[in-house]
């Protein structure tokens, strides 16, 4: 028998992220995978800007980078015609963002990343473990998870404050909830994905996507660094409505159908599975003393990308969340701010993949207007992927008493910029200031310094206060300046003469304020610590 602060379900991106979270924060996490061995799949392939600026955080992004390529183009064919060639170029890092675009790179790799992350960070995954059941006392002081695991058939009880399924979309952790997984599938909707070496096709750093006779779809798509592609084909039933079997005989097959061409051959496929087309999601996050994240909690079309990001999220709101309420520096009805935020993030990503996936698979009678509308709106996807940061606006966590005019508001990602902590040190990065478990206040101007200094006391090392000065500007005694060498600070933040900014530990900005009282801070690290919340 054995107690830990945490159990997480799942060693996917998603129990991963949070694994890697919790653990820099001290807080003692085991992650069981059901799995006997790591997954070699590609799946998902898509990280977005906020996810690699959350892997940036957790100290991960440099290695994602170096394994992962921005593929800008994407050659349109129909059959065997090409019907366009679209490329979007990389934008470049700007003072803001530094990871200003969406990169490549197979699931699997994220996850091996992740994995020698979280092992640099003193934790492990536990492959060939399963969790049998659970039973949970919900009371609030003294509560905890008792779970039933088994590895070879040997099984142990673990006593933990929380446990978390982040298990995926045949979650069981969620089916032993008993939580409806409300919303559709389409059993006529099904592709086969693969991972394959492919021979004969030009343009290797473009990904390949025809439209066939019947609706059909056939995506070839580079894996960085490597021999291999992605492949996704649409299944089709036979005469007698049968559903053929994943097979490297089947892709053949229709790649040859579908692009017309006899000279692409497929060879050696590591990874072969089938898909079907579901669309769904539980209506809670939490029960009780037991969260869900990532595909236990929502699942949808793999057009836009959203599936391994959105995991990744869930799990980065949730870690410093439980990080406070275990170190008990927070009430726990801080938690419920993580269905209240996230909960509408996974509706609206929902509806948005289901959109995309209607646009990429058009209707026949749209064809001849193919060329101009699929230019048009992959276009506008990638571009717009970009800037795809969720807020939390309407979060009981954002206090907005600033200019509303502004482009910046509470509940926004805070923006990088370039600084310098002291007057001789070097040019740094905002975002490496807030890389870690703490909160960060930024107070603009030098005349409020003391005070906000004096304030920050009650979180202790759950925050960092910077008084955010022009060169040449003095801070009071006691107080850290933080040098705006070029005024791209201030200026990103929108701020004033004494305007005050609280970053939330996930980077989003908590409060922001533009003539705060003395007890504008104060009362902001109260909400943090006992908050008020709204069930979505």
């Amino acid at each position: 028998m054995s107690h830990i602060e945490v159990l997480i379900v799942g060693a996917g991106p998603t129990g991963l992220t949070l694994a890697c979270d919790l653990t820099r924060r001290g807080i003692g996490c085991r992650v069981v995978e059901r799995s006997p061995v790591p997954q070699i799949g590609s799946r998902g392939f898509t990280l977005k800007p906020r996810s690699l600026e959350t892997l940036d955080d957790l100290g991960a992004a440099r290695r994602i980078v170096a394994a992962a390529q921005v593929q800008s183009r994407t050659r349109f064919h129909l059959g065997r015609p090409l019907l366009f060639d679209l490329r979007v170029p990389p934008a470049p890092p700007s003072e803001q963002r530094p990871y200003p675009n969406s990169l490549a790179i197979p699931e699997c790799s994220t996850e091996a990343i992740l994995r020698e992350r979280l092992t640099e960070l003193g934790g492990s995954v536990e492959f060939g473990c399963r969790l049998v059941d659970f039973r949970s006392d919900d009371s609030i002081n003294g509560g905890e998870v008792t779970a039933t695991l088994e590895r070879d058939g040997v099984t142990e009880t673990v006593h933990a404050a929380y446990l978390v399924g982040a298990d995926g979309g045949r979650s069981t952790v969620r089916r032993r909830l008993g939580l409806a997984f409300s919303g559709s599938t389409d059993d006529d909707t099904r592709a086969l994905i693969a991972d394959v070496n492919v021979e004969g096709l030009d343009h290797h750093d473009a990904v390949h996507f025809w439209m066939a006779d019947g609706g059909h779809i056939l995506v070839l798509r580079p894996t960085p660094h490597a021999q291999t592609w992605q492949a996704v084909a649409s299944l089709a039933p036979d005469a007698d409505g049968n559903w053929p079997e994943a097979s490297l005989e089947y892709l053949r097959q229709a790649v040859t159908e579908r692009t017309g061409r006899d000279d692409i051959r497929l060879t050696d496929p590591a990874w072969l599975s089938a898909w079907r087309y579901n669309l769904r999601m539980v209506d809670t996050y939490r029960v009780g003393r037991v969260f869900l994240a990532g595909d236990a909690a929502h699942v949808h079309s793999p057009f836009g990308g959203f599936g391994m990001n959105t995991g990744i999220q869930d799990a980065y709101n949730l870690g410093w969340k439980l990080g406070l309420v275990l170190r008990g520096a927070a009430a726990d009805s801080l938690l419920d701010t993580y269905e209240t935020e996230r909960l509408p993030v996974a509706r609206a990503v929902l509806a948005e993949s289901d959109r995309r996936f209607s646009a990429a698979t058009p209707p026949r009678f749209v064809r001849p207007l193919l060329r101009f509308i699929l230019r048009s709106f992959f276009a506008r996807q990638q571009r717009g992927d970009r800037n795809d940061h969720p807020t939390y606006r309407a979060s009981t966590l954002s206090q907005d008493l600033a200019d509303r005019r502004g482009p910046l508001r509470a509940g926004d990602v805070a923006p990088d910029g370039p600084v310098r902590l002291g007057t001789d040190a070097a040019l740094t990065r905002l975002f490496d200031l807030f890389r870690g478990p703490h909160f960060t206040v930024l107070t603009f101007g030098p005349h409020r310094a003391e005070t906000v200094q004096r304030a920050v006391n009650g979180l202790g090392d759950h925050l960092h206060a910077y008084a955010v000065v022009a060169p040449g500007q003095q801070v009071p005694a006691g107080a850290t300046a933080l040098e705006d060498p070029h005024g791209l600070i201030r200026h990103g933040y929108g701020a004033r003469e004494n305007t005050l900014v609280v970053v939330r530990p996930d980077g989003y900005i908590g409060l922001l304020a533009h003539a705060p009282a003395d007890h504008t801070l104060p009362a902001y690290l109260d909400r943090i610590r006992q908050p008020v919340t709204l069930r979505c």
